[in-house]
């Protein structure tokens, strides 16, 4: 049975077809035309059957003159991530991230009156981390979690303001100028080595790599893909919109243009699929594993699914410029405008084209 969350699925377009849907647990159900009164009410509909939400965990307020801990403030923050983090009424799992980031601090520091809590300390705390092994970028991430837990509690009148400004002043670790674990850097994979894999995994795993070979997705978008969020009115040349992409909470629009190569492998898989279910029945966990049991096998070195990407990036970049890898690949860029965006469609249908 999926966790109940505090936040309900929302009413939502899809723009492929022009109805209205709504998102929960996985499975998308269609409403009617969006914007319509039918579809309105076949969202209250389904809104009103869904089981009964969890009520928020209630903390009593902390008593006049008795400063809460750290620890105190670590659970009242996680159990607001718990209801803040979910997308389609389903956690996004970033509520984890946040338990297993701030560990290190209620560990050192659990007992210690939040109010006490400084720069120095978070040092002290930040080492700790180091000590576990973690590489410096998760070292500058839980340290960033600690901080923006500070400020909720700040927000919510908790601990002083000037608590999280002071913290906010501890820097990122730099590379090379720490003993934080530095970890690899994700650089392309050969298509030779491409190749020597795939007859060594399974015909669905194959076909994810081909089509990520081909369109520059990441792995979560071709995992999520089905029928009904890919616009096919064009034949010589498809539009994925996925549900969910990487920077939809920077407010961008995530189009992945699909060519005629890669339509070949995804028809018959959307022919089996159906419009509602997933084209590759698989998770990102399966895929890495069975990618790495196809190394071993073909006898080259170990690559993983985001390599893959890497690979269309740097092809693209040396063939169309830094722009054109860009649009294709949907990387978010501040400084778009309405008019960039709709030239960066036609700059990345016209790569597509040229690329299959």
């Amino acid at each position: 049975m999926p966790r109940l969350v505090n936040k309900l699925p929302s009413y939502s377009l899809h723009k492929a077809s022009g109805q209205a849907r709504v998102k929960y647990n996985g499975k998308t159900t269609y409403l009617g035309r969006y914007g319509s009164e039918e579809s309105k009410e076949a969202y209250a509909r389904f809104i009103s059957n869904l089981p009964k939400l969890e009520e928020p965990v209630k903390f009593a307020e902390p008593a006049l003159g008795v400063p809460l801990l750290v620890g105190e403030i670590v659970l009242r923050y996680y159990h607001h991530a718990q209801r803040y983090y979910v997308r389609d009424g389903v956690p996004t799992g970033e509520h984890v991230t946040i338990r297993c980031s701030l560990r290190p601090l209620t560990k050192r520091f659990g007992e210690l009156p939040a109010r006490e809590l400084g720069p120095k300390k978070l040092k002290i705390v930040r080492d700790d981390m180091i000590k576990l092994g973690w590489s410096r970028r998760y070292v500058n991430k839980a340290v960033s979690i600690v901080k923006r837990c500070f400020t909720w509690a700040a927000s919510e009148e908790l601990v002083p303001g000037e608590i999280p400004a002071a913290l906010k002043t501890v820097q990122g670790l730099q590379k090379d100028r720490t003993a934080a674990r530095e970890k690899d850097a994700i650089g392309p994979v050969s298509d030779e080595d491409v190749d020597a894999v795939l007859p060594h995994v399974s015909e669905v795993v194959a076909d994810v790599i081909r089509t990520m070979r081909l369109t520059g997705m990441r792995p979560g978008e071709v995992l999520a893909m089905t029928a009904e969020e890919i616009d096919r009115s064009d034949p010589s040349l498809w539009v994925y919109h996925p549900g969910h992409h990487k920077t939809e909470h920077k407010g961008c629009d995530r189009a992945v243009m699909i060519g005629t190569r890669a339509q070949e492998i995804l028809l018959p898989r959307i022919l089996k699929a159906g419009p509602e279910g997933r084209l590759f029945p698989i998770n990102r966990s399966h895929l890495r594993g069975a990618i790495r049991r196809g190394c071993v096998r073909a006898k080259v070195p170990n690559w993983h699914p985001n390599q893959v990407r890497h690979t269309v990036a740097t092809e693209v970049r040396a063939r169309f410029g830094l722009e054109g890898s860009q649009v294709l690949l949907g990387h978010a860029r501040a400084d778009v405008t309405q008019t960039y965006a709709e030239r960066d469609m036609r700059l990345a249908a016209e790569i597509a084209r040229k690329i299959g």
